[in-house]
């Protein structure tokens, strides 16, 4: 008879696990119920043995189980296989809660550690506090493994009786028993558990100790707070880490003298976490300290107590910092600038200007960032200086885009045509971040820049603000550089000319030097090379104290000497006595030659360079011509009547006839006019 059934049973299920036929289905499921709980063992067996789906397997076991199955359901959580051990607690869960609980109790004995860790799982499921006094009595009685279960399930019951277990836990005599109940009191934050906590602090085990300290953290208990204090001075990183975390969980004012006790110890480490907490603690208390800290001889103090104090952000922390821009230690310059980041301040522009030419490269490129924070457009000309300077040049377009006006977008548009790869790069970078739709023309330039990352980049950049695919062009001369358009010698030009003159350059040279003067001219370059690219510049070479260029056309070169002068009366502001340059221009247009080097020659340029230097009291006075007290003798622009009507054709622009001149080695008189540049 039983062969009989087991045959039946197995033919049923062997029907049962081919593919789906609901009604027939619906039948093998029908007899196999008429077996009841004996038809489980084998359908546990087909499921171990991977004959039947563990979808259809629960099914089935759901349909036949009931109390008297209770037991089979226990022992198949500790199965070798998981789905088997996934099935039986799921069905557990549903069908069995108070009357489980015991047998479960039963698993925490057991030597398998799947059935323990699914008996755990299942009590705290359950939360079935009836058997609470079982595990209390059973924790005597068993070993490491099953103490840490039961802590486990007694902490998520949350009874007071349970909470005392878990507390006692912390002197049990196995280490891994007391870290799982340091981790069950931190989490549960039980503050009857502080004081045995605190004794934990002098534990030998780093582990247990560590614990500890992050339970106390959790509790928020000020009764830790000194004990806590003493463990800044830990000889184990890992311990000082978690102290100061626990402390600025914790601290309050009543350790401030504490700490700034720590802040003048001998040990490094100790001064680094003092600062830490500090840091977090955000009293205004602690900001004169702090202060003292910036001059600390480690640089993780100094970081730390300069983000503590542009926290606080009162005025004299900013009087401060701005006071330590002028220490003769770079790393003490270095924190103050970074303050400044941190916390804009009006009241730090001057410092900051002067921290732009600091000796330090990394000052000035902090320096750059801090200044541009500020928004003031009258610093465009201080950071179009140091665009020759390699080592903080490019963060000048960021520093342009945070300014944020037209004119700062104009120059940062200007950039593309400096000499400088990275600038032009980092420009282009920015440009598109800022969505700078007005610029396209001019990136369409970089399509054919001799650099072929620029040129790459450039296609990308006009892809992301066009959503346009352009191609690379044939490389620019005129965008090399050395700006000089490939023409062949012998070639006659039409072109607009501009000379510019370094004004009492002998006299600097007698009374300076040199290398003075040629530093002058230096930063000079710097400001007329970015703004001749823009402005299609032809050619271009240094006259010693000055130099010649050519443009396209006439607006080319009026915009070009505007700027030129404007920016450098802008940086002159800023600027010692000494290191102010003057300047005079002479614009004309007309035919030049190119020569086989291909400089430019004859009598249009030599003009240019006979009006330059032309004196006010030489003029011919005639009808509406302007007084001659009125003409500067320096940062000025003079043009020739030829320019003056081209002139005439610029919207908003008025030239003013100064008077007639007689200019060496071009006969006649030569009317020359006075154009404003403000």
């Amino acid at each position: 008879m039983i062969l009989f059934k087991s045959r039946k049973i197995r033919n049923l299920l062997d029907k049962y696990k081919s593919p789906d036929i609901k009604e027939k289905n619906r039948e093998i499921v029908s007899e196999l119920e008429k077996f009841g709980t004996e038809a489980i063992q084998y359908i546990i067996e087909f499921f171990q043995q991977r004959k039947l789906p563990s979808s259809k397997a629960q099914y089935l076991l759901e349909k036949l189980s009931d109390d008297s199955s209770q037991e089979i359901f226990i022992d198949l959580i500790g199965d070798p296989f998981d789905e088997v051990r996934r099935v039986a607690k799921e069905i557990i869960r549903q069908r069995w809660t108070r009357t489980a609980s015991p047998l479960l109790v039963d698993c925490l004995s057991s030597a398998d550690i799947y059935k323990r860790n699914n008996a755990v799982e299942l009590l705290m499921h359950f939360q079935d506090k009836s058997c609470e006094q079982s595990l209390i009595s059973l924790f005597n009685t068993v070993g490491a493994e099953q103490k840490k279960c039961i802590i486990k399930i007694l902490s998520s019951f949350k009874t007071n009786s349970g909470n005392r277990l878990v507390v006692s836990a912390l002197n049990d005599s196995d280490c891994h028993v007391r870290v799982v109940a340091l981790k069950q009191i931190g989490k549960l934050k039980l503050k009857s558990g502080v004081e045995q906590l605190i004794e934990k602090l002098d534990e030998r085990e780093p582990q247990v100790k560590q614990l500890a300290i992050e339970a106390l953290g959790n509790i928020g208990d000020n009764r830790a707070t000194r004990p806590l204090l003493g463990l800044l001075k830990d000889d184990d990183l890992m311990v000082r880490q978690a102290a100061v975390d626990s402390l600025i969980e914790i601290a309050d004012v009543d350790v401030v003298s504490d700490l700034l006790s720590l802040l003048r110890s001998d040990d490094v480490n100790v001064r680094r976490c003092a600062v830490e907490v500090l840091r977090n603690m955000k009293d205004p208390r602690t900001s004169a300290a702090l202060m003292q800290a910036i001059k600390d001889s480690d640089w993780w103090v100094r970081q730390i107590a300069t983000d503590s104090l542009s926290s606080l952000k009162s005025g004299n922390i900013v009087e401060g910092f701005i006071g330590l821009t002028k220490d003769s230690d770079e790393n003490i310059r270095r924190c103050a600038v970074e303050f400044f980041i941190q916390v804009p301040s009006e009241d730090a522009y001057d410092s900051l200007v002067e921290l732009l030419h600091d000796p330090d490269w990394w000052v000035r490129d902090k320096a750059i960032i801090a200044v541009s924070q500020l928004k003031k457009p009258e610093v465009i000309p201080l950071l179009l200086s140091l665009a020759d300077d390699q080592a903080v040049c490019r963060s000048i377009p960021p520093a342009l885009a945070e300014i944020g006006d037209d004119e700062a977008f104009r120059q940062l548009t200007g950039l593309l045509y400096t000499g400088r790869k990275q600038l032009r790069l980092e420009a282009l970078k920015v440009l598109v971040e800022s969505k700078g739709q007005g610029c396209v023309d001019d990136l369409k330039k970089c399509l054919s820049d001799p650099e072929k990352e620029i040129r790459t980049q450039a296609i990308l950049a006009l892809k992301e603000l066009t959503g346009q695919i352009f191609s690379e062009e044939a490389p620019d001369a005129a965008s090399s550089s050395l700006i000089q358009t490939s023409v062949a010698p012998g070639m006659t030009l039409t072109e607009a000319i501009v000379v510019i003159d370094l004004c009492n350059s002998t006299d600097i040279i007698s009374r300076y030097g040199n290398t003075f003067s040629l530093n002058l001219m230096k930063k000079l370059s710097s400001i007329v090379e970015p703004i001749a690219r823009k402005e299609k510049c032809q050619f271009t070479k240094g006259t010693g104290d000055g130099f010649l260029l050519t443009f396209p056309k006439a607006e080319n070169a009026i915009a070009f000497s505007v700027d030129v002068l404007n920016t450098m009366q802008k940086v002159n502001e800023k600027a010692d006595e000494n290191q102010r340059i003057n300047l005079r221009f002479a614009i004309n247009i007309g035919e030049t030659k190119v020569d086989e080097k291909g400089d430019r020659i004859g009598v249009a340029v030599n003009m240019a360079f006979r009006v330059e230097g032309l004196k006010p009291e030489a003029a011919i006075a005639v009808e509406d011509c302007m007084p001659q007290d009125e003409v500067p003798r320096e940062n000025r622009i003079l043009i020739t009547e030829n320019l003056a009507q081209e002139a005439l054709k610029i919207e908003a622009l008025a030239s003013r006839l100064i008077g007639l001149f007689e200019l060496k080695g071009i006969p006649g008189l030569h009317r020359i006019f006075y154009l404003p540049h403000q």
